[in-house]
């Protein structure tokens, strides 16, 4: 028996240190790559310029390295655009789709992205002196390029458990007015309808103060807040704050402009934003490293969530819509009424407060398993606040579903959404959390 500890003790140790030393071993891939995109030969890598050009054939390499090929791989998808000066210059985005394992969604994509250039740099006359002026832009973007390498390694080596596909997309002229990727979705990528969620890794170099992990989801979304939650909620994991508003410009707004679930993820702007004080040695890697395994787990629940994310009010095609049609009438996304349904006076918020919680019960089952989780319940608010269509779009296990389904359909009245003065048929989503004290 004391052998068998002092085994199971052995190898809780020999665990620990393997992990330990992998999240070291990412900390020092992470610090290669920025020095390697901040060093001084690419002149602050402006976009068309030639130090932006070091850093495509990095980044391809890099790749590369990974097993993973690139399309355009020579020359690139190259896109030209004109300057503030009248020049017309040159840049690329490079593009790597992994494909995922799902004969049925390999079609579909989860997009993680980031820009490689900057804003190169400047000469200034200092005390009659010539000086350069530098602006290697570590943490905007070297940082997001970076992580975004280290996750497509990792995706590429367990490509076998993402069903979807996952784009690798490292955007050129992000700093001109977003052009590359703009360039992506609008002319070089057909498929960007099929896009289930587009991951933006801008500025993520930054640890302590104002500066921590957040993702900025745009606008509300049910799906979308559950799923980066339940990421959080794996074990040794960061937990970043969501926002479910938009925070700056950068190339997700090209995405989210044509109705598609985006994910900023960023740890904020600082003092040496766009300065040539944004330097490799101001970045905490740890927290990059830690950050990289997060983007990692999302993108592969994204890639593997039963049903892709719905698509959002900016969307002006079909899939905009998360309606139907059936004997009853036309169903409405609650963005597309004029006035969302009510539920005594409130959101949906009040709707969990003051009747879901109040009356849920956790399954004994459950309990004694020590499952827990959130359960995403969809339904329809008729026209007259009556709850129907029932079902569960996220599932967690059959008794939490069961349970979570019950109390939704035994829902009093709401008060119905109104679209052009009449009230109108409405689908709504709530997440149910179950969740185990300790």
């Amino acid at each position: 028996m004391m052998l068998k500890r002092l085994f199971i003790a052995a190898a809780l140790i020999l665990s620990f240190s393997a992990e330990l030393f992998s999240q070291t071993d990412v900390e020092l891939q992470l610090k290669k790559h920025v020095n390697a995109l901040t060093a001084d030969s690419l002149m602050g890598r402006f976009s068309g310029s030639r130090g932006e050009a070091i850093a495509y054939d990095y980044l391809i390499k890099a790749l590369k390295k990974s097993d993973i090929t690139t399309l355009y791989n020579k020359t690139g998808q190259d896109f030209s655009f004109v300057s503030d000066k009248g020049d017309t210059l040159y840049s690329k985005n490079v593009v790597a789709i992994i494909e995922g394992y799902d004969p049925a969604l390999k079609n579909e994509y989860v997009l993680i992205g980031a820009h490689y250039d900057h804003l190169g740099y400047n000469k200034m006359q200092i005390d009659g002196k010539e000086s350069l002026r530098i602006y290697k832009g570590a943490d905007d973007n070297a940082s997001g390029v970076s992580i975004l390498l280290e996750v497509a390694k990792d995706i590429r080596r367990e490509s076998f458990n993402f069903r979807r596909s996952v784009i690798i997309a490292a955007f050129g002229a992000e700093e001109q007015g977003l052009i590359g990727s703009w360039y992506f979705v609008n002319r070089a990528f057909s498929y960007a309808g099929n896009i289930n969620l587009m991951i933006n890794l801008d500025m993520v170099g930054k640890s302590g103060g104002d500066n921590y992990p957040r993702v900025y989801t745009v606008l509300p979304g049910v799906e979308l807040s559950t799923m980066l939650k339940d990421v959080s909620d794996l074990p040794a994991m960061i937990s970043p704050k969501i926002i479910a508003t938009d925070y700056f410009a950068s190339d997700h707004q090209n995405f989210s402009s044509k109705g598609i679930p985006v994910a900023l993820v960023t740890t904020g702007i600082h003092r040496d934003y766009h300065t040539p004080r944004d330097l490799p040695e101001s970045l905490d890697y740890k927290s990059m490293a830690s950050i990289s395994r997060y983007v990692f787990e999302l993108a592969k629940s994204a890639s593997n969530q039963i049903r892709p994310l719905p698509r959002t009010a900016f969307a002006d095609d079909k899939k905009a819509s998360l309606a139907g049609k059936d004997s009853s009438g036309t169903v409405y996304s609650t963005y597309e009424v004029d006035q969302a349904p009510t539920f005594l006076r409130g959101d949906q918020r009040q709707f969990l407060d003051k009747w879901v919680y109040d009356y849920i019960k956790y399954p004994q089952s459950a309990m004694n398993a020590g499952i827990q989780g959130r359960v995403i319940v969809e339904f329809i608010v008729e026209k007259s606040g009556e709850v129907s269509s029932v079902e569960v779009v996220k599932s967690v296990d059959d008794a939490l579903d069961a349970e979570a389904v019950k109390v939704v359909r035994a829902s009093p009245r709401w008060k119905p959404g109104i679209k052009g003065g009449a009230p109108v048929r409405v689908k709504i989503s709530v997440p149910i959390e179950f969740k185990l004290k300790r």
